[in-house]
């Protein structure tokens, strides 16, 4: 029966079914083919992308990195100041008004803060730029009281408050900060303690 029903549709459904079988499979190869080169070329796209995120990543961080480093150069010149007294007496014997000495150093952390606001203003994103501004005010705020200190005020003195408040926005800077560069994520990451 099987030999009769072949005899009747011939050997030419066989020829058929075989070629149509065999030009599926060389489309499907073909579709598979253009697939993966549109997949590669799109790899190779994200690939791209993700060395000019590390790159810049990387400058970013830099930047940011020399930010607080100048930020905290002016945090520990408040920090010995607030503690001090209006004078000090140098190795030679010399009494030196610590108001003078503080102003000295201010200049130099102004005009370092100055060559760098530009960048800052556009690194920082606005959260952190709040507290950078606050800070900048505090800082201005330290400097009027020790403009003002005279040893005879009271305690607590006007610039050990004010320190105090200078000390809160440096711990929320610090902390925008690692948010920001996910410093607590990227640390787990890699499999180190977070603190």
């Amino acid at each position: 029966m099987a030999t009769l029903i072949l005899a009747s549709f011939g050997g030419g459904a066989v020829i058929v079914i075989g070629l149509a079988t065999w030009l599926g499979n060389l489309w499907a190869s073909r579709i598979l083919q253009a697939e993966k080169a549109a997949l590669d070329a799109k790899l190779e796209s994200l690939r791209h992308e993700m060395r000019i995120v590390k790159s810049a990543y990387e400058h970013h961080l830099d930047l940011i990195l020399d930010y607080y480093s100048m930020f905290y150069r002016h945090y520990r010149l408040c920090q010995r100041t607030a503690r001090a007294d209006a004078r000090k007496e140098e190795p030679d014997g010399k009494m030196v008004e610590t108001k003078d000495e503080f102003m000295v150093e201010l200049r130099e952390i102004i005009n370092e803060w100055a060559s760098r606001e530009g960048r800052i203003r556009l690194l920082l994103p606005a959260t952190l730029l709040a507290l950078h501004e606050e800070a900048i005010g505090r800082f201005n705020e330290f400097n009027r009281a020790v403009a003002d200190f005279t040893s005879s005020e009271p305690s607590p003195r006007k610039k050990e408050q004010v320190f105090i408040q200078i000390e809160d926005t440096k711990s929320k800077l610090e902390a925008g900060l690692r948010e920001f560069l996910r410093t607590e994520s990227l640390l787990k990451e890699m499999g180190r303690p977070c603190e």
